[in-house]
């Protein structure tokens, strides 16, 4: 009877059995960040994105909308399977039951494939000789300060710019390549890999993602990365490129942010470049009014007036777009992270401004030689 019920669901335990061998090859490749970067991020991974982007990136939308359809229309089937069998309760709970814990270990099984070993890679400060450090209240004000002029400079080296808030008509036609273009460029200098063309895609309708606290996500099992397309144009060069950079197989978030930031600096496009400096301002703004709310309040009033109106400009359209249970979101997602040997969770984000502080020490003392 049990060898019968096996073969019966064989391919339920197929997938749960390839599941579990993909978790413990996970496991075992965390104990060497060299082989992982070796063989599957400079090795396996390359032919993935080769097969993704040249199958479903020539789509004219954004596959994971497909994806997810399609998902859902095999739910309703299954559903509607369920209820037109006849059969006794407990048969239907076992069979059911089944059914998801193998489906899980399918997603988690793709998942690690296609993109999610990057996850045990050799960390990018290692290949870029940096130090990162938590900055103290000092450092971090002195940080924002220098990074205040960078912003200012930026915002007046666009042609035609006022102190009125930016708007949607300054994003370049092809914004897509041109950002994918930058980050090729960084990645290339810092001698990483750039095989096949990371798809980056503007995701309809308008704050699906927004709600959830996010302005972007790159989604392994189709290999594109996507962006709310109610973000505000400030924000979305810097946000393509940091999804571009998951697309490249970069998984840590602070990591995500930094080469976004570089990516955006060193371009020619004075935009890009007020894009990349604004959103590093953000985190560094947000770190400092956690620290002295009264000092930050202070400092606010000396911004440019430029500056002060994109920012509430930035601030407003967020508003258009308010959170769908951020707690769970949050939680949820922190636990993520945490599973995935990120142990700061969403803290990592802000890990930019290590990043870009031991980048700047090291940029310093070469000059200094």
């Amino acid at each position: 009877m049990k060898k019968a019920y096996f073969f019966k669901n064989k391919k339920k335990w197929l997938w749960i059995a390839l599941g579990l061998v993909a978790i413990l090859v996970r496991v075992l490749l965390g104990f060497s960040p060299e082989l992982t970067e070796r063989i599957y991020s400079r090795g396996f991974f390359l032919g993935i994105r080769f097969l993704l982007d040249y199958t479903l990136g020539w789509l004219p939308i954004p596959f994971v909308q497909v994806f997810l359809v399609g998902l859902f229309g095999f739910f309703i089937f299954k559903i509607r399977n369920l209820i037109r069998t006849h059969e006794s309760f407990l048969s239907s709970l076992k069979r059911v039951s089944l059914g998801i814990v193998s489906f899980c270990f399918g997603v988690i099984f793709f998942f690690l494939v296609l993109w999610g070993y990057n996850y045990g890679r050799l960390p990018l400060e290692n290949s870029m000789q940096l130090s990162p450090n938590p900055l103290t209240l000092k450092e971090l004000k002195v940080e924002l300060k220098i990074n205040t002029q960078e912003v200012a400079e930026a915002r007046m080296s666009i042609p035609n710019i006022t102190d009125s808030a930016i708007q949607k008509t300054i994003l370049p036609i092809d914004l897509e390549n041109e950002v994918r273009q930058e980050v090729e460029k960084l990645l290339e200098k810092l001698d990483y890999p750039t095989a096949g063309t990371v798809r980056g895609r503007m995701l309809q309708p308008k704050g699906i993602l927004l709600r959830f606290s996010t302005a972007g996500v790159y989604f392994p099992w189709t290999g594109e990365s996507n962006v709310d397309a109610g973000l505000h144009p400030i924000q979305i060069p810097f946000t393509l490129a940091h999804e571009f950079a998951h697309g490249y197989g970069f998984t840590d978030e602070g990591t995500c942010n930094f080469l976004a930031y570089l990516a955006c600096i060193q371009s020619k496009n004075q935009f890009f470049q007020y894009s990349g400096h604004l959103s590093y301002w953000r985190y560094l703004a947000s770190s400092y009014r956690r620290n002295d709310r009264e000092g930050y309040t202070e400092y606010f009033k000396s911004l440019p007036k430029g500056m002060v109106t994109d920012l509430y400009s930035i601030d407003a359209n967020s508003d258009k777009y308010p959170d769908i249970l951020p707690q769970w979101r949050n939680a949820v997602y922190d636990t993520y992270l945490k599973t995935q040997g990120i142990p700061e969770g969403v803290i990592n984000y802000n890990r930019i401004v290590m990043l870009v502080k031991s980048w700047r020490e090291k940029k310093d003392s070469i000059l200094s030689e």
